[in-house]
């Protein structure tokens, strides 16, 4: 996907900076810590008629995968879209909400900087097939403001998301269950089963990431305290990019 000439954007695209640690932890020590922030944080309902949530991210990159480069030092860089889905019954398939986004994300340590523009389906069509985008689209201005380019889609990774926030909204949970990484899809119509069909690979852990912007409460830093022997440095970009070009066979 070539980016067009640059050109001026009246709508930039809206930056977010917080703070981020990634846990990959056990059964009991995943309920532990849940139990314990129940004090603080009550679980994310997004929509009362799917509350099962789903999200499916696909990951861009160039032919020389510069952005999966970036990994290896300290400056994480990812462009991904994001999707999301849900369903009211887990036993029926997850169909997709119609929110989409293209992000760019880059990670610090625990320093994350985000920056991300809602997408059309058109628009997201377009990407997943690598074609053009309308210059004037505020994702083409993404695009162009991209540290690498042309790029295109390598591969998904597929999960169901549960999340708890605090009053303010300051402090997000997320929990990642079910993690699943494919091909890309072909389709980002509102409505239809968005779980992937050509499969990568199956991850084996729940995986579980703590946000928080402003200063750390203090009760949660006791808690993540207690986790550290958990913690991850590793992206579902990564992991799943490592699956794609290791030739891992496809889950039956």
């Amino acid at each position: 996907m070539r980016a067009a000439a640059r050109m001026n954007n009246p709508s930039p695209a809206p930056v977010s900076q917080d703070r981020e640690r990634r846990f990959l932890p056990s059964r009991e020590a995943l309920e532990t810590f849940l139990r314990a922030a129940s004090s603080w944080t009550k679980p994310c309902v997004y929509d009362s008629g799917l509350p099962f949530a789903f999200t499916r991210t696909t990951y861009f990159d160039t032919e020389q995968l510069d952005f999966l480069d970036s990994c290896r030092h300290g400056h994480t860089q990812r462009l991904r879209l994001r999707e999301y889905a849900g369903t009211a019954d887990l036993a029926q398939p997850a169909v997709l909400t119609g929110t989409r986004y293209l992000e760019l994300k880059t990670n610090r340590r625990e320093q994350r900087t985000k920056v991300r523009v809602p997408l059309t389906a058109d628009e997201a069509s377009a990407l997943l097939a690598g074609a053009e985008l309308p210059p004037e689209s505020a994702a083409a201005q993404l695009l162009r403001d991209s540290p690498h380019g042309p790029v295109r889609p390598w591969m998904m990774a597929w999960y169901r998301r549960s999340t708890l926030a605090n009053a303010d909204a300051s402090v997000r949970i997320t929990v990642d269950e079910d993690l699943v990484f494919a091909l890309p899809p072909e389709h980002s119509q509102m409505g239809v089963p968005a779980a992937p069909t050509r499969l990568i690979q199956q991850a084996p852990a729940t995986l579980m990431e703590v946000k928080w912007w402003g200063k750390q409460p203090s009760w949660l830093e006791e808690l993540l305290r207690k986790l550290e022997s958990f913690e991850t440095h590793d992206s579902k970009f990564e992991q799943g990019m490592r699956a794609l070009l290791d030739g891992v066979p496809a889950v039956k």
